[in-house]
C-alpha cells in the first residue's frame, strides 16, 4: 500500500516536470481526495479550463484504474507568478 506521503510526492512531481518551472502545493483531503494549487508562467495566454486541463493531464495517470492513488482532485487553483 502506498502511504499518503508518497502520493503527495508523486502527484508533486508530476505536475512539476511536465509543467516547466512549475510549483505545485498538495493538500490531502479525504481518502484519495487531494487540494492543488500551481503556479506557473506556462499558464500565461491560457484561459482557465485549459490551464487545469495541463495540470489534470499531468496526474491523469495517477487517476486511472481500479487501485488508483488519486480518486478526485476536490479543488484545482491555477496562478501566474
Amino acid at each position: 500500500m502506498i502511504n499518503m506521503s508518497d502520493i503527495l510526492v508523486q502527484i508533486r512531481a508530476a505536475v512539476e516536470t511536465a509543467i516547466a518551472e512549475s510549483k505545485c502545493e498538495v493538500t490531502p483531503g479525504s481518502a484519495g481526495h487531494f487540494v492543488l494549487t500551481v503556479t506557473a508562467s506556462a499558464f500565461q495566454g491560457q484561459s482557465r479550463l485549459q490551464q487545469q486541463r495541463m495540470v489534470l493531464s499531468a496526474i491523469a495517470h495517477l487517476m486511472k484504474g481500479d487501485g488508483a492513488p488519486v480518486h478526485a482532485v476536490d479543488s484545482l487553483t491555477t496562478r501566474l507568478p
